[in-house]
């Protein structure tokens, strides 16, 4: 997984490159808010079908079958709501004006088609073949890279509008490539609705839409609250500090079967497995800072001129890696013990921080009061997501001790 996620984080900085170099400021903001606000609803599709089904098939394999059709069901049954709520978004809270059907076929690429990869992922991660879950999420960057090398060479004038078919055009190419692979390795999938589950996929979807609203939430009011060239400095930023998150996203994805194993055990077992963990990202988080304030005075030689004011925020943004290893080891053992309500919850505050810090801070410091939001209420999130699982730690242990006791009598 490590070494597919130095795959991927390459093909993704590439295609950063590209992408922003061809559409400039203006329409690289505007891009950003259209595919920010996506992301934040998308956590919606499937109501979480590729966290059940790892859940199920890593306890139970012989259920593959009926996970993995369950998730299919799903994201076809959710996706269209999803997408008229993604253009009502849009229209509200972004400064970017893309037409509706352009909004509406990138929704449809993040919404059904991305999250399609993410199951057959998920797939092979249940079974802890992680070569072919990397493979996978390795194989959706490159089929992006290809749609913006295709979208350099056969367009003269690249915008927003063009480059939206080139990037949902690529979507559908990488699912049906990995639901290819996933039917010929593992088997097709049978047709079932997970009722029981519907609880918990809930749960886990509002917690991760809490999450992609706390990280992505500034740049559509960027683009709002102040002007679309300013959100995509802000966001071409923003993109280079959360490629180094990406080796986080890998031990999480790694350690993903191995938590709700642990978790069988309550707040107890999930929360050691967590703490030999945190050291392993506490380091990483830091040799990332050290490596992201190096980075910036490459930004005008890769991106161009224009990017230059980009900079000093990168240089903002080089905590962000140690608090997304900090955060999310802690908040991976609050689901796996069954305490996902309290993870929402968490997410829930911190997003609302952040949307209430970026309408004070943006008018008056701009793209400074947007960084200084996102790292704040990353920060809040962080420390209350161990608070609250050295809680559940020590109200398990204090059960356990009264039980022993009890059973002593």
């Amino acid at each position: 997984m490590a070494g597919g996620s130095a795959g991927r984080l390459l093909l993704q900085i590439l295609l950063f490159v590209i992408v922003a170099r061809m559409l400039g400021t203006a329409d690289y903001g505007g891009f950003v808010s259209v595919t920010a606000l996506v992301a934040i609803i998308s956590t919606f599709a499937g109501l979480a079908c590729e966290v059940v089904l790892v859940k199920n098939v890593s306890r139970d394999p012989e259920a593959f079958a009926r996970y993995f059709g369950n998730g299919l069901a799903l994201l076809a049954i959710t996706t269209p709501v999803l997408v008229v709520i993604a253009n009502v978004a849009v229209l509200l809270l972004s400064g970017a004006r893309v037409p509706w059907p352009i909004v509406t076929m990138m929704a449809v690429a993040d919404l059904f088609f991305l999250r399609v990869n993410m199951l057959c992922a998920a797939a092979y991660q249940a079974f802890d073949r992680m070569k072919k879950c990397a493979l996978l999420n390795t194989g959706f960057s490159a089929c992006r890279l290809m749609g913006a090398l295709l979208a350099v060479l056969t367009v003269r004038h690249l915008g927003i509008v063009s480059w939206a078919f080139f990037y949902s055009g690529s979507a559908v190419a990488a699912a049906l490539l990995s639901f290819t692979l996933v039917t010929r390795d593992l088997g097709w999938p049978r047709w079932f609705i997970a009722r029981h589950e519907f609880r918990f996929g809930f749960h886990t979807s509002l917690q991760s839409t809490m999450f992609f609203a706390m990280r992505d939430i500034d740049k559509p009011l960027l683009s709002r609250l102040a002007s679309l060239p300013i959100a995509g400095l802000y966001a071409a930023a923003f993109r280079l500090a959360d490629a180094a998150v990406v080796p986080i996203r890998a031990l999480m994805y790694t350690a993903s079967a191995r938590y709700f194993r642990h978790g069988r055990n309550g707040a107890l077992g999930s929360s050691d497995f967590a703490l030999k963990l945190l050291p392993y990202g506490v380091v990483y988080g830091a040799l990332a800072f050290a490596g992201i304030e190096i980075v910036p005075w490459l930004l005008p030689w890769v991106l161009g001129r224009q990017y230059a004011g980009a900079a000093d925020v990168l240089r903002i943004f080089g905590v962000l890696p140690l608090l997304h290893a900090t955060y999310n080891i802690g908040a991976d053992a609050l689901s796996a013990s069954g305490h996902q309500s309290t993870r929402s919850s968490v997410q829930g505050i911190a997003a609302g921080l952040m949307a209430a810090l970026c309408i004070v801070l943006i008018p008056r410091y701009g793209i400074y009061g947007a960084a200084f939001a996102n790292i704040t209420s990353h920060a809040t999130m962080a420390a209350m997501t161990w608070i609250a699982l050295l809680a559940h730690r020590k109200r398990h242990s204090l059960a356990l001790a009264a039980q022993a006791a009890a059973t002593d009598k």
